[in-house]
């Protein structure tokens, strides 16, 4: 009875702590995550206000004076800045009622224009003192958003730097008092608070009167658990509803154990996770096939002490030995096998003491491979990752293109209005030739979302790296690089698109040649036959790439050099992967850098790839 009453106390607790818990943890992660959202959503509205007004500002602040006004005062200059600038704030900051936004200038440290200017005009030629954080941005070219005491008051203010010309002339922002901000979360969170309280009140009231009736089907349970502990013989009393159930269960579970009994090592052999037992001594009794392949014993080790081969500190041996001393159980514990070969292997473990009855007899450990999950995690996440971007890259792209044709041909007309010798052309030119380079990065931005139709053909893969090669050979020579080839000839043909794959190659040798350093430079290039396919490696000793850069590399728009759009390895990254093949890198700073590049072999079923 004592024992019933307690596994009811127990039983109500819980069923309190599962309800009540989840939804404590689950509110408040909510919570704090829509907080969170909320101030990411005002600093991403703000930051958009700042750049329009960046936009705005077609040049520098010098342009919107005339010849003239360039020896005005200080005074003079902010006054005209302003008259011409203020309606441009207004009418922004007008669309977005609770925002002020203006324009500073690093010249005449100085506010210029600080919208809605009704508000605010008496802040303009105002500087901002020695502490304020926009001097930080106008130092750092770095946009930031900050919270705190300003000219306005205390506020979220995003400031973004105005960069032209490579120089920063001051920079513009946008700021919304933090009062009102933090007026809509207090709203939001009560609604959430009444929510968490009604739906607490609701799982208590219902989880609460099914403690007793629970604790008593399951002491009978335990009673009989008990007795088959010692006795497989015995069967359970049988009873009704779900508990019926669980009780038929345990009797055939018991019957099923009585029959396979006989059975075990041939289970054991046959099971895909290894396997290993010791001894109260912590000797090794017995291990599967799967043990030896994982571990690298051998049968040899039979008799052997554990700590013997792995050590007393060993992340594999540690948990086995704990639940043999303690009678502590690990499941689905991660740790790094290190075998007696010096190799390291990713396990997962799992370990529990070995009884005969109430005897201990030893411990038990079973542990599977984790490397080859890891790495397919790492793909999937990836592959996940890059269609996100590619929806949205999509997007950006079509947006882009119908603006860039209407300027492109507007200055084209402008281009024609004006004369041969007329010294605005080469504006214009200037113009002409970004909005190409811009439209190039529209049809990489394209590509990257929506590959088109490929020209699939069956391919040598080595005759397709000496055409490349062939193709760079100009560039490779005028840096004095070093190329040396090792093709395996045995590699067989590959069903690709091979101006797609080309186009991979070239991106990438022309990577591997910008990073090598002078007169010293040195690429191989390699094919290798897999057991499902072909790899291609491009190793350079070039400066390698830093750590915390290498999962990065393939996203668009990431790019460590100084021109460039980072498009060139997310769009080589899109073409292996409509290819179903993949892209990886090792790389050391001052090493060096490999990349690697799998392509199975397919057959004409399979495409064209769209």
């Amino acid at each position: 009875m004592i024992i019933n009453l307690n596994l009811r106390i127990k039983l109500m607790i819980i069923l309190a702590l599962a309800v009540t818990l989840p939804l404590i943890g689950s509110s408040y992660v909510l919570i704090n995550q829509a907080e969170k959202a909320l101030m990411l959503e005002k600093e991403s509205k703000l930051f958009g206000i700042a750049q329009a007004l960046d936009n705005s500002l077609s040049q520098d602040f010098d342009v919107l004076l005339k010849p003239e006004e360039q020896s005005f005062t200080r005074d003079e200059k902010i006054h005209l800045l302003n008259t011409r600038l203020a309606k441009v704030t207004d009418e922004i900051v007008l669309a977005t009622p609770g925002v002020g936004a203006g324009y500073y200038s690093l010249e005449l440290d100085a506010i210029i224009t600080y919208g809605p200017s009704s508000e605010y005009s008496y802040t303009i030629g105002q500087s901002i003192g020695p502490e304020h954080r926009g001097r930080e941005v106008m130092a750092t070219g770095t946009p930031l958003a900050v919270t705190g005491a300003m000219v306005r008051g205390n506020i979220l203010n995003a400031m973004v730097p105005l960069i032209r010309n490579r120089q920063v002339i001051g920079y513009t922002w946008a700021n919304e008092l933090t009062e009102s901000i933090w007026k809509q979360i207090r709203a939001m969170t009560t609604v959430m608070y009444l929510a968490l309280g009604i739906a607490l009140a609701v799982g208590l009231g219902i989880s609460l009167p099914l403690a007793n009736q629970i604790s008593n089907s399951v002491q009978r349970i335990i009673t009989g658990l008990r007795r088959l502990r010692d006795d497989l013989t015995y069967r359970l009393p049988e009873t009704s509803a779900e508990f019926g159930e669980i009780t038929l269960a345990i009797n055939k579970m018991a019957q099923s154990i009585m029959n396979t009994r006989s059975h075990t090592e041939i289970i054991m052999q046959s099971m895909a996770d290894g396997i290993i037992t010791v001894d109260v001594e912590g000797r090794i009794t017995a291990l599967n096939d799967a043990a030896f392949t994982i571990t690298g014993l051998s049968k040899d080790s039979l008799g052997e002490k554990l700590i013997s081969f792995f050590g007393y500190n060993s992340s594999f041996s540690d948990p086995l030995l704990e639940t043999l001393n303690k009678g502590k159980i690990f499941i689905g514990y991660q740790v790094e096998l290190s075998r007696p070969d010096g190799a390291a292997v990713l396990i997962s473990v799992s370990t529990s003491p070995l009884k005969n009855g109430k005897d201990i007899l030893g411990a038990v450990v079973v542990f599977k491979d984790l490397t080859e999950r890891q790495k397919l995690e790492e793909r999937v996440g990836k592959i996940s990752h890059l269609a996100a971007v590619g929806e949205l890259a999509a997007g950006v792209a079509h947006e882009i293109r119908n603006p860039l044709a209407a300027i492109s041909g507007s200055v084209q007309i402008v281009l024609e209005e004006l004369p041969p010798d007329n010294s605005s052309r080469v504006f214009g030119d200037v113009i002409i030739k970004e909005i190409n380079r811009l439209n190039s990065i529209v049809e990489d931005l394209l590509y990257f979302a929506k590959p088109s139709k490929n020209n699939v053909t069956m391919v040598n893969p080595n005759e397709l790296l000496q055409e490349t090669l062939t193709l760079l050979t100009p560039i490779m020579k005028r840096n004095s690089v070093l190329l040396q080839q090792e093709l395996d000839p045995s590699v067989s043909w590959v069903y690709v698109d091979s101006e797609h794959i080309k186009q991979v190659l070239v991106n990438l040798l022309l990577n591997a040649v910008q990073s090598l350093p002078n007169q010293t430079g040195k690429i191989i290039v390699s094919s290798v036959s897999a057991a499902e396919g072909v790899k291609i490696n491009i190793e350079d000793n070039g400066t390698g790439i830093l750590s915390e850069n290498l999962p990065r590399i393939f996203d668009p728009f990431f790019t460590t050099k100084d021109r460039g759009t980072g498009l060139g390895l997310a769009v080589s990254s899109k073409i292996i992967e409509i290819h179903h093949g993949h892209i990886w890198v090792e790389s050391k700073v001052g090493e060096g850098s490999t990349f690697y590049v799998f392509l199975p072999y397919g057959n004409e079923d399979e495409y064209p790839i769209s």
